[in-house]
């Protein structure tokens, strides 16, 4: 291992800052062998969901209802390979690669799923990655009631495996700092800051809203750093993972000096294909050897810390580049039509 590059995210010790996030292509036992050649020092599986972990529970017992009942749909398990091949696929790739391998589960009610949590454990997975999926709540439920059910949800799962546990939150917190406390003290290990939403629409024509699913935008980096931001204003003693909008070298070392230990790449291992791993290792590495720091442990010991000042001065920090330009610029990019294999290579 290059000590010069390594970090420790969740107590565990990584080759490099990198890490491939949640999606189908890491489930692929051929695209982890080439984005652990090309330097991650960790990849996170696709999230297994509620739904298909209820379908599985139920199936035994009531097959003919088990669908309507868990709302579990069979293309689901195209997504992650289903409930049984998901925890074959940990055993297997621990046993080919080198690199630690994190499950992930996509689901709000724990007493559904925190069963299937131990066989991930049991399979050898070094970590899990909680998805907490921003649901419809009503209107009965105030904000402080439902981060109570998810703070609880995180507390139940920590109690019943040993293996590190991540949180994966959304930006829709009044106060990331507040939630980010509650998280630490419930037992995680880490956050990660932040979850991809869906884009949502509406067809005017058939007077209905839907939602789809596309890559990060590229000048999406913003909302990660505040965020990250944020959420170490309460002083928080864990690991934090950057995810949304880190395409280069620039963008890791940003979002690690804003407080993240490690980032999560997804939206650009599509776009140019496990290269760009190397390519931000590789830019990782030049700057720290043209850099004060012998190595990126030492760069994370000297960023700054969160300070709070007077509100006012707060406020300014906002709206004082709000009043001082003429000018505004346009992030809108230009469309791209360029098509991929089914392991990101650019065709």
């Amino acid at each position: 291992m290059n000590s010069e590059l390594a970090t420790t995210f969740l107590g565990i010790e990584l080759k490099s800052p990198v890490i491939a996030g949640s999606c189908p292509l890491t489930i692929e036992p051929e695209m982890v062998r080439q984005l652990a050649c090309a330097g991650v020092g960790a990849i996170v599986l696709p999230s297994i969901l509620q739904e298909q972990i209820l379908y599985a529970t139920i199936r035994s017992v009531d097959p003919e209802h088990a669908i309507e009942r868990s709302g579990y749909q069979p293309l689901q398990d195209r997504y992650n390979g289903g409930v049984d091949n998901y925890l074959a696929a940990i055993r297997q790739l621990k046993l080919c690669e080198q690199i630690p391998i994190f499950a992930s589960i996509s689901g709000s009610s724990v007493e559904h799923w925190i069963d299937y949590a131990k066989e991930i454990q049991a399979a050898g997975a070094d970590a899990l990655q909680l998805s907490w999926p921003p649901i419809i709540s009503l209107p009965e439920e105030s904000s402080d009631q439902v981060e109570q059910h998810f703070v609880d949800t995180v507390r139940r799962l920590c109690e019943n495996i040993s293996i590190p546990v991540a949180v994966k939150l959304h930006k829709r917190f009044t106060n990331l700092a507040s939630i980010a406390k509650k998280l630490q003290n419930a037992g995680a290990d880490g956050l990660i800051l932040f979850t991809h939403l869906p884009e949502w629409d509406v067809h005017i024509d058939q007077m209905r809203w839907t939602i789809r699913w596309e890559l990060s935008p590229v000048h999406s980096l913003g909302g990660t750093l505040e965020g990250i931001v944020h959420a170490r204003a309460g002083e928080l003693d864990i690991s934090i993972a950057a995810s949304g909008g880190v395409r280069s070298a620039e963008d890791a070392i940003k979002a690690m000096i804003a407080g993240a230990n490690a980032v999560m790449v997804t939206s650009e291992i599509y776009r140019e294909g496990p290269e760009v791993v190397h390519k931000m290792i590789d830019g990782i590495s030049r700057f720290l050897d043209n850099s004060p720091y012998k190595s990126l442990l030492d760069f994370l010991q000297a960023r700054p810390n969160v300070e709070f000042g007077p509100l006012r001065m707060m406020q300014l920090e906002y709206s004082d580049p709000l009043t001082h330009i003429n000018d505004y610029v346009d992030p809108t990019p230009v469309a791209s039509f360029e098509t991929g294999d089914c392991y990101g290579h650019k065709a």
